[in-house]
């Protein structure tokens, strides 16, 4: 079994002070008469210097023994262990202060024979005298060691500091010294204050609680539906929130701020370790806006003229937004604007709650999806040969599952929706009267299902594309007469 470096260097840092009082010690308990053995015993003086040297060595490799016992096994092996904080570098200093304090009077007492209470006195009015003379440093001091016993802040904390009528500070803790406390700020500039000063301060511990609320506002023209505008605003945020801080679990409030000439003002709020906040916000922006693009939104401003947008797309995306979405669709690339406005017309919107299933596993598919406004997430999906795998999210502009549906397949993945969602379904009918309407997109839509598949790692299989294409041929017979005719 490998011995830990940490461990390592522990026993290495303890092992030379421990072999030299080990080493003088055994000297002075079994030297004894053995000193005349090597003739010194006739020098009283160099006995006694002996005695002086040796009781000093001893003295400073206990002291230092003691103090690297304190450090490396109670501090850095214990404490830290036990409650997972380290031991502020003020505490650590003033405990190594005070075992060498200890061990020079043990020393002058037991080596030098000096009487330790004449000593204690000079050094009390010498610290009385000093006291007078370094007031404010040692309020710093005393103020550093209540900052550290009382743990109201640790090392790594992100706090706020201030007083009335001063500015605010935010920043992370960085050291609490024998004078001093440092602050790193929002802007990475690293601030020294006093540690009488510090202390006085209204401390806000960030990092004291799991989570911190913020808030961001934005407005979007007022013929917008509520509805809509909440369900696109939660879900670009809990997209955003995810991509910071990974899997997100509460839901954003979303809510009316107020009532503007130039639309309504929502206010996204949401919950974030300290330590995200920053990113969180603007990532938050900048994913409203993408999502209110895909929806064919923008935030609303002052209106200077006739807006050229009919009233009728802020309740949904009409057609030609439709269009533009599904032509965006790797499975539709090179398929003509007038052939999709054929497939537009038998496409479906569905508006479905948070935490519903769309597709499950093993169902035959019938329909494809095409995202447009919220968040759904994939789960139990299970790896099938020249099918590449659905993302575990799936944002606005995504459509699944365009092999089950072109192929004949099952859906080989659960789709859930995260947040309340709206979606597009594309019918096997409306691709059936696409494809009647002209015969090349068929082989189009074949080689782009191959596309994906080499793009998920495949390699260019002409038996595999031939196979693929027949089989859409069986799935999606050609016709005589175009339904589209027939109507």
């Amino acid at each position: 079994m490998s011995t830990s470096p940490k461990l390592k260097s522990t026993v290495q840092q303890l092992a030379l002070p421990l072999i030299v009082s080990v080493a003088v010690l055994s000297v002075f308990y079994f030297g004894g008469d053995a000193y005349q053995a090597f003739g010194i015993a006739a020098v009283d003086s160099t006995k006694k210097f002996l005695k002086y040297v040796l009781g000093i060595v001893a003295f400073i490799a206990i002291g230092l023994l003691l103090n690297r016992i304190v450090r490396l096994v109670v501090f850095e092996g214990i404490i830290l262990s036990a409650t997972g904080f380290v031991v502020p570098k003020l505490l650590s200093q003033i405990t190594s202060l005070l075992i060498f304090i200890i061990t020079v009077a043990a020393c002058a007492n037991i080596v030098f024979d000096q009487d330790l209470t004449v000593l204690w006195a000079a050094s009390g009015v010498a610290g009385l005298v000093l006291g007078m003379a370094l007031k404010e440093l040692l309020q710093d001091v005393f103020a550093g060691i209540a900052l550290n016993i009382d743990r109201s802040v640790a090392i790594g904390d992100f706090v706020q500091i201030h007083k009335a009528g001063d500015d605010k500070i935010v920043g992370q803790l960085l050291e609490i010294s024998w004078r001093s406390t440092q602050i790193e700020d929002t802007n990475g500039e690293v601030i020294s204050f006093p540690n009488s000063k510090f202390s006085s301060f209204t401390i806000t511990n960030f990092s004291a609680s799991k989570a911190s609320g913020r808030s961001v506002s934005i407005t979007i023209d007022g013929r917008v539906p509520t509805a809509r505008a909440m369900r696109i605003l939660q879900s670009a945020t809990i997209d955003a929130l995810t991509e910071v801080m990974g899997q997100y679990g509460s839901l954003p409030k979303i809510g009316i701020k107020a009532i503007k000439n130039d639309g309504v003002e929502y206010l996204i709020n949401f919950e974030s370790e300290y330590q995200h906040i920053a990113e969180a916000t603007w990532k938050i922006q900048q994913a409203v806006i993408l999502h209110l693009a895909k929806a064919g939104l923008k935030p609303a401003g002052h209106k200077t003229g006739e807006d050229p947008i009919a009233d009728a797309s802020f309740a949904a995306p009409d057609n030609a937004r439709l269009s533009a979405l599904i032509s965006a669709a790797p499975i539709f690339r090179n398929i003509s604007a007038e052939d999709l406005a054929i497939l537009v017309q038998h496409v479906r919107l569905r508006s479905i709650q948070a935490d519903k299933v769309v597709v499950q596993t093993g169902e035959v598919g019938s329909e494809m999806y095409l995202v447009l406004e919220g968040l759904l997430y994939t789960s139990g999906g299970r790896a099938v040969a020249h099918r590449p795998s659905l993302p575990s999210i799936l944002r606005p502009g995504d459509l699944f599952d365009a092999f089950a549906t072109l192929l004949g397949n099952v859906h080989t993945t659960t789709v859930k929706t995260r947040t309340p969602s709206l979606i597009c379904e594309i019918s096997v009918a409306g691709l059936q009267d696409l494809f009647n309407s002209n015969p090349n997109t068929l082989n189009q839509v074949a080689k782009n299902l191959m596309e994906l598949d080499i793009k998920s790692g495949m390699i260019w299989d002409e038996e595999r594309f031939m196979a693929m294409t027949a089989q859409m041929h069986h799935l999606f017979p050609p016709a005589t007469v175009s339904s589209k005719t027939l109507q």
